[in-house]
């Protein structure tokens, strides 16, 4: 194959907006004042990924104990089930570990994308 060949298999994989890098980028921004710590989020967030954000979070929490979480979305391209998972999480005051059943107490708040994407499931 050759590099022709290439670019044009990887502009077609980034055509439709469920697909694109299967990585999220982060990058964390502490207020001191405010007691918060933004986690910026970019990429496309699944329900196969959104645990990522999990362990990003519970690393944050247990440096900074008290603090308030903020997933920030709005820069993100999320599936509505990754949503949906993390709002159920934020309203639990909770985030898992992504590895296993245990969860970490924490205050949690979302940032909405402007756009959820809608992935149809072939029947």
């Amino acid at each position: 194959m050759t590099h022709r060949q290439h670019g044009n298999r990887a502009s077609a994989y980034y055509a439709h907006p469920s697909h694109g890098d299967p990585r999220i980028r982060v990058l964390i921004r502490i207020d001191a004042i405010d007691e918060s710590a933004w986690v910026n989020v970019r990429g496309v967030v699944t329900p196969a990924n959104v645990r990522a954000l999990y362990v990003v979070c519970r690393r944050v929490t247990a440096k900074l104990p008290g603090y308030e979480i903020v997933v920030d979305l709005a820069h993100a391209r999320v599936t509505a089930e990754a949503i949906e998972e993390l709002h159920e999480h934020a309203s639990r005051s909770v985030v898992s570990s992504g590895i296993d059943a245990s969860v970490t107490p924490c205050r949690l708040r979302i940032v909405d994308p402007p756009n959820i994407l809608r992935i149809k499931e072939n029947a």
